[in-house]
């Protein structure tokens, strides 16, 4: 008896210090989910809440193999204030003025803040995205690495404000792992700021200046699949000259008579040109639109899919900017070639 007792405590302390082990080794530096609300307010970041359960094996599984990963790790810990919620917890949590607890109604009862996050829809995995609105997005099931890369960008990098995540998973995998399904086959003129003070001076037209940045994935998503849809890229080489800087670049950049200089010469310092281009928001990317006189029409700021640059861009092309189009009607009316 004293035997089994001995091995049922040994078990125990092995199974705890194996607990304490996995937590303290985890690559992902997991918060309290008070302390990620707390350091939301102070600094806006989106929170990622990893709502689990102890008896869900593909959480388990997730665990395992997906935020073991060093770089979706090293992304999760750069971009988000990440929180492991059990959704079956017992305490009192607070979150916006009111007190949630357990109410222990039977077997698996539900933390009725998680009831809240996951909207009454109680499967886990789910990642809860909340974002530097407050706004409250549940992501339900197991993801793999591979699968989990593109809703990172999309949260972290706020496109959740520009675009459906369909369209932006689309581009992204067609930019990060094409295939012959892809449709990024076409590409843009781009000039140089000499080239286009020749070409504006010989034939003027329309132009667009292209902000990107390589530290930033939705630049290289606009650059590697939106921008090279075949009618994308026509509509842009018919009607624009295109030029595309850098956010950091250290170039000394002459435009319209003026020059332009990066002045720290540092990574991740803006260039002079994106701040006058894009501020007070400045956003990446961003393309900011020239009519052939040099006026400055207005800057498209964020990730934007391909059917949605197909308006802005005929919009522009039909001149409609200057004479007050109505948007909204011409939305109406829109014929698009891209399905």
């Amino acid at each position: 008896m004293i035997n089994k007792i001995l091995v049922i405590i040994f078990s125990i302390i092995t199974l705890n210090n194996l607990n304490h082990s996995y937590s303290q080794e985890s690559l992902i530096k997991w918060m309290s989910f008070e302390d990620a609300i707390k350091a939301h307010k102070e600094n806006p970041k989106t929170i990622f809440i990893d709502m689990y359960t102890d008896w869900c094996g593909w959480c388990k599984k997730m665990d395992r193999e997906t935020f073991s990963n060093p770089d979706i790790a090293n992304y999760i810990n750069t971009y988000f204030y990440p929180v492991k919620f059990n959704a079956e917890r017992t305490d009192t949590v607070e979150y916006n003025g009111t007190k949630y607890i357990n109410p222990n109604s039977g077997p698996r009862s539900s933390h009725q803040l998680a009831q809240v996050l996951l909207n009454g829809r109680m499967s886990y995995p789910t990642i809860v995205y909340i974002d530097f609105e407050n706004n409250v997005h549940p992501v339900p099931g197991y993801m793999d690495v591979q699968n989990i890369e593109p809703i990172l960008v999309y949260f972290a990098e706020r496109l959740n404000k520009n675009c459906d995540y369909s369209d932006f998973r689309v581009d992204f995998f067609n930019t990060f792992y094409p295939n012959e399904n892809s449709y990024n086959t076409a590409s843009i003129n781009w000039i140089s700021f000499e080239t286009l003070d020749k070409k504006m001076k010989e034939n003027p037209k329309k132009f667009l200046i292209l902000v990107n940045s390589n530290y930033n994935n939705s630049s290289k998503v606009l650059l590697g699949s939106a921008l090279k849809h075949p009618v994308i890229a026509r509509l842009i080489n018919e009607n624009f000259y295109s030029v595309k800087i850098d956010y950091d670049t250290n170039d000394t950049i002459v435009f319209m008579n003026n020059k332009f200089f990066n002045e720290q010469k540092a990574p991740n310092y803006p260039h002079q040109l994106p701040i006058a281009l894009l501020q007070p928001d400045i956003r990446l990317p961003s393309i900011a639109f020239f009519d052939k006189d040099y006026n400055y029409i207005f800057p498209l700021r964020g990730y934007f899919p391909p059917k949605t640059l197909e308006r802005y861009l005929k919009f522009m092309i039909q001149d409609l900017h200057k004479t007050g189009g109505d948007w909204q009607k011409f939305n109406q009316e829109f014929i698009p070639e891209i399905k």
